[in-house]
């Protein structure tokens, strides 16, 4: 196996192991995966478009809405008419979603101290600063909504 290939499945792997252990810690807190993953998008980009939103997550617009529509009932989230396009709507945070954010951030900060348990400081920076680079390397050929533009 050659090292482009296994970076990039070790990356994919990783990811995916992420996702599972964070999951299985977020479900016992009652919230699944589109739920959270909905939660913490906001956080980064509070008043985003629903179709952004939709296409950040890459789900279909109709996923999001249902979705949203159930948070929206739960007063969690809630959704206007963009100023400028009646016909588009934002998507903001309510402060009732405080307390689920907290827990999602505590979630996090456990399984990512799980996964890097072990691992010195150092190569903690070196991981990071590459992750970064790679990242500014794909989004140079990308649409930029992934960095948040």
């Amino acid at each position: 196996m050659n090292k482009d290939t296994t970076v990039g499945l070790g990356l994919h792997d990783v990811a995916r192991m992420l996702r599972r252990e964070f999951d299985r810690r977020a479900r016992e807190q009652g919230l699944t995966r589109a739920r959270w993953q909905v939660l913490w998008n906001l956080t980064q980009r509070e008043g985003i478009h629903q179709a952004a939103l939709a296409e950040i997550m890459d789900v279909a617009p109709i996923s999001l809405t249902r979705q949203l529509e159930r948070l929206e009932q739960e007063g969690l989230v809630e959704r206007r008419a963009d100023a400028t396009d009646r016909r588009r709507r934002r998507v903001y945070l309510t402060e009732q979603a405080a307390p689920a954010l907290a827990r999602l951030r505590e979630l996090a900060m456990e399984t990512r101290r799980q996964a890097l348990d072990g691992i010195a400081a150092e190569d903690i920076e070196t991981l990071t600063r590459v992750l970064r680079r790679m990242r500014a390397n794909l989004c140079q050929r990308t649409d930029h909504t992934e960095q948040g533009e």
